[in-house]
């Protein structure tokens, strides 16, 4: 049934673009259209997919059109010619508009401290890191991701006429050919935070070109404001994360408390806020929580307390003699 809903909508569509479409035709479609709110929801599903074909319109500007717009009987042959374009098109759009529609939504996730790796039907690498959710719908005509939480690395296999957009918080990122990694979450009050780091080629996030070697961050409050920066990435850093490693360049312990609250069932508290704001730098096992404290205490005048029942680790001065 919806597959004939489908088909009929496209009918329609085809026979509106056309010369021969009368007046009569144009009041049956809008009984047609009004009739249902099926009938509106497939036409517009057929609306779509046919923008979604600009590169097949396109190539329709073919040679043989040319030479026929040159010939004494051009205006018969063009519209023959024409005519044919255009059945071959929508025989086209009918098949793929029913793909797509069938197109199933593949959801994956990971827990926390998990790491999982999966190759796409069409050939991508994806990686997901820790506590991260990622829903991938990949059909004849497109290819779309939402990253719902957590943090992707992605090795696209670039298609011209399959586009591949990966959409998370705010930010809609298309491939242009690219490996790159994508990361949301909350910090603090903050309500998002979108980090896309290009590790080769580019991407468009929100029409706009990043380049290999950088990283855009977007951040919104939630009083409304929000926070865009761009700059060089560290890629060892970046990429760390696939290696089970964590690395720290100068960061604060609020922060590198948040980072570790992604891999370990634990909560951590400042009995001092001037705590917080001190900093660290290393490279870490991403899985060894006590190796990390152990060498926390060593590091900086800190006593760490574990309430295993409560799971939560408390973070005091240490006093000193």
């Amino acid at each position: 049934m919806q597959e004939k809903l489908l088909k009929r909508a496209l009918e329609w569509f085809f026979l509106l673009q056309s010369e021969h479409c009368s007046d009569e035709d144009r009041q049956r479609f809008d009984r047609w259209y009004q009739a249902s709110e099926a009938n509106r929801a497939a036409y517009q599903n057929a609306e779509k997919l046919w923008s979604q074909l600009d590169q097949l319109k396109n190539a329709a500007e073919l040679p043989e059109l040319f030479r026929t717009r040159q010939s004494p009987y051009k205006k018969r042959a063009v519209r023959a010619l024409g005519i044919s374009v255009l059945l071959l098109a929508a025989s086209l759009l009918i098949t793929a508009g029913w793909s797509e529609y069938q197109s199933e939504t593949l959801t994956y996730t990971t827990r926390l401290g998990e790491r999982q790796e999966i190759i796409l039907t069409d050939g991508s690498m994806v990686k997901l890191n820790t506590d991260t959710r990622l829903h991938a719908r990949i059909s004849l005509l497109s290819r779309t991701l939402q990253l719902e939480r957590g943090e992707v690395w992605f090795d696209v296999q670039h298609e011209w006429l399959r586009p591949f957009i990966v959409e998370t918080g705010k930010l809609k990122i298309r491939d242009i050919g690219t490996q790159f990694n994508v990361r949301l979450g909350n910090i603090g009050l903050q309500s998002e935070t979108s980090t896309v780091a290009v590790l080769q080629g580019a991407v468009e996030i929100n029409g706009e070109r990043l380049g290999e070697g950088y990283q855009h961050t977007y951040r919104s409050f939630p009083d409304g404001n929000r926070q865009i920066v761009q700059q060089v990435i560290d890629i060892e850093q970046v990429e760390a994360w696939q290696h089970d490693r964590l690395i720290f360049r100068q960061t604060s312990l609020h922060d590198v408390a948040i980072e570790l609250q992604r891999y370990h069932p634990i909560r951590f508290v400042f009995a001092d806020t001037a705590l917080a704001d001190k900093t660290i730098s290393g490279s870490f096992a991403a899985n060894d929580l006590a190796l990390f404290l152990e060498g926390l205490e060593k590091i900086l005048p800190v006593k760490v307390t574990q309430i295993p029942r409560e799971q939560l680790i408390r973070l005091d001065w240490r006093k000193t003699r």
